[in-house]
């Protein structure tokens, strides 16, 4: 494979940035700034050891916008992100699939995450997460913590109409967390992790409620919710509705993925606006809040400039890793067929041409400017799938935090290992707030 066409980028020339403050933008526990400064010199197709993995790193807007417009020139499969989900969630898992079995799955379940799917049930997702925040008031809690248990439980409630016990949510959202964030660690360590037998309950716990939730379904009442959308799902081409397997994946999807992306971008979000004019201004544009008033963001200018700049500054998910299943030309360099591709997409959110001050925590930009909307949830057919449902919960849960209660938070975000007896341990977001009911 002959990549002597492409520069090599030292990681000793970019700045370590171990700094907790989340405006001090990092991408890799480096400086923002000095990776411009790199791609600046290097131009947008380098090459660079990530993680232990020799890949081609490709960067910057036009970088993105080349790689997203040629799907079938990639492959996810054969990464280590494709061999996590192939090992944790089986071989057909969404997330490790290419070409034409990831385009069936994907048209198959994406229904149940579309905005009418969403918008279905959003006042009992809203007394849900209501009731959680009640139960709260006044007490130091880790509201990273608190936001993915009252999501999943606002999942289960609307998207699979199920009811489900305080263990047996516990149980949902601690494998979620073990999980995910288990893809943190190289494939070496993630088998020493999963092979724990606390972490191995989980997935059977889990796995055995998905299933449940399945043959319940198919052999009970129908529900008018996000599961009956996929249960027997055709496509116009023919293809092969979702079995039951899928279905149980499905499921999961519906009732706890992603809870952890909405909260990652919240925290940095509510620690970033805390004491500053944005929360007034805020408030008053939320008078009268309703729930069903949450159709769209046209009404809610400056809600929506506050998640658009996280969503630019804050992206849950840095690099995504693929290999090039063809040659393939990125702005001038050819990449030859099976090179692994470090996909830098957010790289492309701090770029000067395209957002004037990058690494300033702005949200004005988006009042008064026509810009580009980030890229914070990828591109292309492996967008994800779960950026419908953040780009509800985090506006509704904004609204329903601010309209009643002031919010302290001493120390901003931080991440810490999930399990500090056992190592090698993935890390979760901690931060702790106290929510304090306004006085009328």
């Amino acid at each position: 494979m002959n990549l002597a066409h492409i520069p090599k980028l030292d990681l000793n020339l970019l700045e370590q940035n171990n700094n907790p403050e989340p405006t001090d933008f990092k991408i890799l526990g480096y400086s923002v700034n000095s990776w411009l400064k790199q791609v600046d010199r290097l131009g947008p197709v380098f090459q660079a050891n990530l993680d232990g993995n020799d890949s081609v790193v490709i960067a910057t807007a036009q970088a993105n916008a080349q790689a997203w417009k040629t799907p079938s020139g990639w492959a996810y499969r054969p990464t280590d992100a494709g061999t996590f989900f192939r090992n944790q969630m089986g071989n057909d898992h969404i997330s490790a699939l290419d070409g034409e079995p990831h385009r069936r799955l994907r048209k198959l379940v994406l229904p149940g995450f579309g905005a009418a799917a969403l918008q279905r049930d959003i006042k009992i997702a809203a007394d849900t997460i209501t009731s959680g925040f009640a139960d709260l008031a006044g007490q130091s809690t880790n509201i990273h913590e608190t936001l993915c248990r009252l999501y999943a439980q606002s999942f289960t409630k609307t998207q699979i109409k199920v009811d489900i016990s305080e263990a047996q949510l516990a149980v949902l959202n601690r494998f979620e967390e073990e999980f995910i964030n288990g893809l943190q660690l190289s494939l070496a360590d993630q088998a020493k992790w999963f092979q724990r037998d606390k972490y191995q309950q989980l997935r059977k716990e889990a796995f055995d409620y998905f299933n449940r939730v399945v043959l319940a379904r198919k052999s009970g009442e129908p529900k008018n919710d996000s599961l009956a959308i996929l249960l027997g799902r055709k496509l116009p081409d023919g293809s092969a509705p979702l079995m039951d397997h899928e279905l149980a994946q499905a499921v999961y999807f519906l009732s706890v993925a992603g809870v952890g992306n909405v909260a990652n971008l919240l925290c940095p979000l509510m620690w970033a606006i805390q004491g500053t004019e944005w929360i007034p201004r805020l408030q008053d544009e939320l008078k009268g809040f309703t729930p069903q008033k949450l159709t769209g963001m046209k009404d809610f200018p400056i809600m929506r400039a506050l998640i658009t700049e996280a969503e630019r500054c804050f992206a849950p998910t840095e690099i995504v890793p693929k290999r090039t299943a063809v040659d393939i030309e990125i702005l001038g360099k050819n990449i030859p067929a099976n090179t692994l591709v470090s996909h830098l997409h957010v790289m492309s959110h701090f770029e000067a041409a395209r957002y004037p001050d990058p690494l300033k925590f702005k949200p004005e930009r988006w009042l008064s400017e026509d810009l580009s909307k980030p890229n914070a949830f990828g591109g292309g057919k492996h967008m994800c799938l779960g950026m419908g449902v953040t780009r509800v919960y985090m506006p509704l849960t904004l609204a329903l935090i601010y309209t009643e209660y002031d919010v302290e938070i001493t120390e901003p975000p931080v991440s810490k290992s999930l399990e500090p007896d056992f190592e090698p341990a993935p890390r979760s977001t901690v931060m702790n707030t106290r929510l304090v009911r306004r006085q009328p």
